[in-house]
């Protein structure tokens, strides 16, 4: 019985692919990546059918008599030849230029820049701007004027330069009035191929305008306005800076947030990698999945997250809070404080100086607390870690600390009651008449001290300067 071969369907799944893909994206130069790469057509062919002939060996079946049949050494030969011509009408001819670069970096054919012709409307009545921009950076400017003044510059990948004209003559901007509104539109969807054309933009707007901003690719960037901002994007960096009005920012992926001198409410939602918070007055919610690092610094008003890892809720941070992988680190923070960790990576914790209540449960982790004055009643939970209390001296309060598999340190003396419970121990007893605090924990060490006797806590890590969002690479 003739051992058949799987080459033949691959070579037939191979070449439906390829006129499949040439059906669907006509703009793609499939003949010169045949041209280029049909070798390696030939080299798979030879991978497949050795290593068919290795596993047949290793099972003990009957090899074929012949490697390679009569029809294939035809195929093959067919295959040389027409890779060959192919090559060599590339070197001699040439074919239109055209890269490729995945994910948004670069698409198919030769970037064709144009400016964008500044348009000036005034703004009468309307209060709100709309921004609709598919895909490019947006950077808007409130001013002392009356005007909105939009500039900035178009990038069209085309195969060629008549066909790019075209799609830019297609995708001109408009600044137009909208029932309450004035729409800025950059009018990508009119083009076939939309997502190789971008427009960065420069927005000139009266200070006391509400914007609202939506786009699929590109960052956002609003300075010096008095109104407020909403920004809903597929994958957007978002910069904010002195802005009087709530902001709303609504992104399905995002490298950066960050939002500086916000007068109003902040609502973040999505998913991201870094925020970063400072001198927001409004109140602060935060929904969504943040890969990477929560940083917030003098916020005035409530502050809640919600996220895959934990769950955060504070009264008001005089000083600076950071939640990242793994780790959370506050001073100067008054409560309520809420902590709950969902995941057993979450997290190393280090308070100093905060105030009001304590509410913490985590499930992996070492717990450093120093509260301030006067001394907050506290609850924590820790599944497994180590918790270190540094009380300040002479205040009072009401203590009990368990350990269930572990060792607790106490350096009170006979103030509290010090006992072992099997493979654990616990702390128990008055100090006056405080504020009262719990700490629990399945497995780690439990440590009570006094505040004056112990080291002072190192600083915490110092923020990396300032640098602009990334330019994005078209």
């Amino acid at each position: 019985m003739t051992r058949s071969s799987i080459v033949g369907p691959i070579i037939l799944i191979l070449i439906g692919g390829l006129f499949l893909a040439n059906n669907l994206r006509p703009d793609i130069p499939m003949l010169e990546f045949l041209g280029r790469f049909w070798p390696f057509m030939l080299i798979a062919w030879g991978a497949v059918r050795l290593i068919e002939i290795l596993i047949w060996t290793v099972r003990g079946k009957p090899l074929p008599v012949n490697g390679i049949s009569g029809g294939e050494w035809f195929l093959v030969i067919f295959l040389s030849l027409i890779g060959t011509g192919l090559y060599a009408f590339h070197t001699s001819v040439g074919w239109p230029p055209t890269r490729i670069r995945m994910h948004g970096i670069e698409m198919f054919g030769e970037a064709f820049d144009y400016t964008i012709e500044e348009k000036k409307t005034q703004i009468g009545k309307n209060r709100r701007v709309i921004l609709e921009n598919l895909r490019g950076n947006s950077r808007i400017t409130g001013a002392d004027t009356t005007d909105i003044i939009v500039s900035g510059r178009k990038t069209v990948r085309s195969m060629s330069r008549d066909s790019a004209d075209n799609v830019n003559q297609n995708t001109q901007l408009e600044v137009i009035e909208q029932a309450d509104a004035i729409v800025i539109r950059t009018n990508q969807n009119r083009a076939a191929e939309e997502r190789y054309v971008t427009a960065d933009l420069e927005i000139t707007l009266p200070k006391g305008v509400n914007i609202q901003a939506r786009g699929r690719d590109g960052d956002f960037e609003i300075n010096n306005l008095q109104g407020g901002a909403e920004i809903d994007s597929d994958h957007a960096g978002v910069r904010i800076q002195n802005l009087g009005g709530d902001l709303r920012v609504n992104v399905r992926r995002s490298d950066l947030i960050r939002a500086e001198g916000v007068q109003g409410t902040v609502e973040l939602q999505g998913r991201g990698n870094d925020v970063e918070l400072e001198n927001v007055q409004g109140q602060v919610t935060i929904d969504g999945s943040w890969g990477g690092e929560l940083h917030f610094r003098n916020l005035a008003k409530p502050v809640r997250f919600q996220g895959m890892q934990a769950e955060l809720q504070v009264q008001k941070i005089a000083g600076d809070l950071r939640l990242g992988r793994g780790f959370l680190n506050g001073d100067s923070i008054t409560g309520p404080i809420i902590l709950r960790g969902h995941t057993k990576g979450c997290c190393d914790v280090r308070l100093t100086d905060f105030s009001s209540s304590l509410e913490m449960a985590v499930q992996r982790g070492d717990v450093d607390l120093r509260p301030g004055r006067p001394l907050p009643k506290m609850d924590v939970e820790v599944r497994n870690g180590t918790v270190e209390l540094a009380i300040p001296r002479d205040a009072k309060f009401t203590l009990k600390a368990q350990v269930a598999k572990g060792e607790v340190e106490n350096d009170y003396g006979d103030a509290l009651r010090v006992s072992d419970e099997g493979r654990g121990g616990s702390i128990t007893g008055n100090v006056g008449e405080g504020p009262s605090i719990a700490i629990t924990a399945e497995r780690g060490h439990i440590a009570i001290r006094k505040a004056d006797d112990i080291p002072a806590v190192a600083p915490l890590t110092p923020q990396p300067p300032r640098s602009p969002l990334p330019p994005r690479s078209e």
